[in-house]
Formats: C-alpha cells, structure tokens, sequence
C-alpha cells in the first residue's frame, strides 16, 4: 500500500489537501471520486502528488482539509 499526499486540490478560495492510501495513483483517484466527486478536476489537472510507499495502512480516504479563505 502506498500513502499518496495529494496538494492543490478541495479549493474554496484556497487550495486543501488530501492524503489516501492506495495500491496505485489510479486507486487513489478511484478513492477520491467516491468521496470527492464533485472535484475529480482538480485532482486530474493541478493536484501535485508526493507518494510514499510500502505503508501499513488499509486502502481509504485517511485525511482531508479543505481549503479556506
């Protein structure tokens, strides 16, 4: 399982972030669609990706925030 940090997404005037583990970048997005529909543009176009790998966590949205004015 990978932990994928995902910036630059979840914007309301400023951008939020989200963190997921998953098996792959395309689960992430699978993951993030379920929960975020709504912004699945955002994570195709400007969210900015760092991965860290080989976490023992199960699959699933872990955090999230918003952004905020």
């Amino acid at each position: 399982m990978n932990l994928y940090i995902i910036n630059d997404v979840l914007y309301d005037y400023t951008a939020g972030m989200v963190v997921i583990a998953a098996e792959s970048k395309d689960h992430a997005r699978e993951l993030f669609a379920e929960e975020f529909s709504w912004y699945v543009k955002e994570f195709d176009e400007t969210a900015t990706f760092t991965v860290i790998e080989g976490v023992n966590h199960p699959a699933g949205i872990v955090s999230h925030v918003h952004g905020g004015s």
